[in-house]
């Protein structure tokens, strides 16, 4: 009897125990939620300030050094932009030059870059050449503690041990500042560093190749020297390519996706855009250079945000030999396109993709999300005028809000959705889209007459001349889908929107058809 008793006891026991458990796991997963949370709407409250900052770099003391490796240092320190993070620009003019302070904000807490000036008690002035470049290239710091990869380790592990002593040469020759280094405020557990262990595994370690840049041998060698500064200290990708996450984009694990290498992103409010060959194909090497020196969009418009202060920080002070060697390796980088949003709310996908990054906050001048008297006054001149800027782009804005991959009528979808959001009641009255008339080939044979009969009257080798079904057999064997994909992306040789950027999808879709019509023996194309 007694030993029955026992057991009941026992059971209930383990019972109330596994309960006990349950409920301190979800009490933990509940307080992990709602501090990111918090932290997702500071990052938020913290978005699409505009910067108006831009601290100077400090003299140096040469005395007694190698004055050609502190020059060298110098330059790869604007290469790689380490003022912006290690000043704080908050302070504007008060802000000490690499004296640490600047709090990033990020979905697990708050970091706030260190001193890296040569004071000894504050900044890295004990350190070693051989503890920097292990700080540098593997992310771990003199302690032995892994860093956050809010500091890009991820990239500089690409810079050559040279090119990192002489970095050390010109920060050991700047004004020491002696100024104490704010503590992290992360939310637990992620103030352990010895977690970043699981990150460095799946993100570092993995997926990245780790060891100092090696040149293509195939390719020039202005464009290895790209390669080099676009993928090392320049750490492009950071901004421009979209990252691994938590149930939302806005929850980042600061893990680029290389499939999707440089197309875009949205960074503390901006859109970073795509800045693969599949935008920059067609845009002349100088174009391309004068968005860094000029903070000129291509196409038009001031470049703002984060892009900004790289422009003044770094970007404008590097050699026109650099900024075109960056210009010609971004012209040839290949990556997937990531998938557009799909579904019935189409139009809500491609906003929360592709346009929120501009639209949520107003930065930039966008009309914001929901704010009704902006995109009124916008609207005064006609809704088929918005459909045309979202489009062809205009001002800031890039064209198609750099979603490529998106057909005029999912672009106006997201428009609509944009609109209805700013009318009363949040947008609970849906637009009703009206798709476009179907263009037939009598409309395909116009079009070509009038837009691609420059390229395709036989004038140009690389472009097949309508009717040389010899010339064709390689697109027809590909079939209409992809030949069509093809001029709308620019890709396989062909100029992006068939060099005719105020073409419709439909206008080029029904040109396409007609010249593979005429092209082909025993194939229609009328049904696509």
């Amino acid at each position: 009897m007694n030993e029955r008793i026992q057991n009941m006891i026992s059971k209930k026991s383990f019972k109330v125990t596994l309960f006990i458990l349950l409920l301190i796991i979800i009490g933990f997963f509940i307080y992990i939620l709602t501090g990111v949370q918090k932290n997702v709407q500071k990052m938020e409250e913290n978005a699409g300030e505009t910067i108006t900052y831009f601290p100077d770099y400090p003299p140096v003391s040469t005395t007694g050094k190698n004055a050609d490796l502190v020059k060298r240092g110098e330059y790869l320190v604007k290469v790689g932009d380490c003022i912006a993070c290690h000043t704080n620009t908050t302070e504007g003019k008060k802000a000490k030059p690499f004296a640490g302070g600047l709090p990033m904000y990020t979905p697990f807490g708050t970091i706030y870059a260190p001193n890296i000036t040569p004071d000894k008690e504050t900044g890295i002035g004990n350190w070693t050449e051989e503890q920097f470049t292990k700080a540098m290239q593997e992310g771990i710091s003199p302690h032995g503690e892994y860093y956050y990869p809010a500091f890009p380790y991820l990239y500089f592990s690409k810079v050559k041990t040279d090119d990192i002593k002489a970095i050390k040469a010109y920060l050991d020759t700047i004004p020491a500042v002696n100024q104490k280094n704010i503590k992290n405020d992360m939310l637990f557990p992620f103030n352990w560093r010895f977690m970043q262990l699981g990150w460095r595994i799946l993100f570092f370690h993995k997926e990245q190749k780790i060891g100092p840049f090696q040149p293509d041998t195939n390719k020039s060698d202005q464009w290895n020297r790209g390669a080099y500064l676009v993928d090392g200290l320049g750490h492009c990708a950071m901004c421009h390519s979209p990252s691994y996450h938590i149930v939302s984009p806005d929850i980042s694990l600061g893990a680029p996706i290389l499939k999707y290498n440089l197309t875009g992103q949205k960074v503390q409010g901006f859109l970073a855009p795509n800045i693969t060959q599949a935008n920059l194909s067609q845009v002349p090497l100088e174009e391309i250079v004068e968005v860094f020196t000029k903070d000129r969009l291509i196409g038009g418009g001031k470049i703002e945000g984060p892009m900004l202060e790289a422009n003044h920080d770094s970007l404008r002070l590097l050699s026109h030999d650099d900024l075109l060697s960056i210009a010609t390796y971004l012209k040839e980088v290949q990556s997937q396109t990531p998938p557009k949003p799909t579904g019935s709310a189409l139009g809500k996908g491609i906003y929360d993709t592709y346009c929120s990054g501009c639209h949520a906050s107003g930065a930039g001048g966008a009309p914001k999300f929901g704010d009704e008297a902006s995109w009124n006054q916008l609207l005064k001149k006609g809704v088929d005028k918005v459909y045309e800027s979202a489009i062809l782009g205009v001002g800031s804005m890039p064209a198609k809000g750099t979603c490529l991959s998106c057909s005029d009528d999912e672009i106006k979808q997201a428009v609509n959705y944009m609109i209805a959001s700013s009318k009363k009641g949040g947008g609970r009255g849906p637009i009703i889209f009206i798709p476009p008339k179907q263009l037939t080939m009598a409309d395909g044979k116009r079009i070509y007459q009038e837009r691609c009969n420059v390229c395709h009257n036989g004038s140009y080798p690389s472009a097949p001349k309508l009717g040389d079904k010899q010339a064709w057999q390689s697109f027809v064997d590909a079939g209409f889908l992809q030949t069509y994909t093809d001029v709308i992306l620019g890709q396989h040789g062909h100029p992006i929107h068939g060099a005719c950027p105020t073409c419709s999808d439909a206008e080029i879709k029904a040109a396409v058809k007609y010249m593979m019509q005429e092209s082909s023996t025993g194939k229609d194309y009328h049904l696509w």
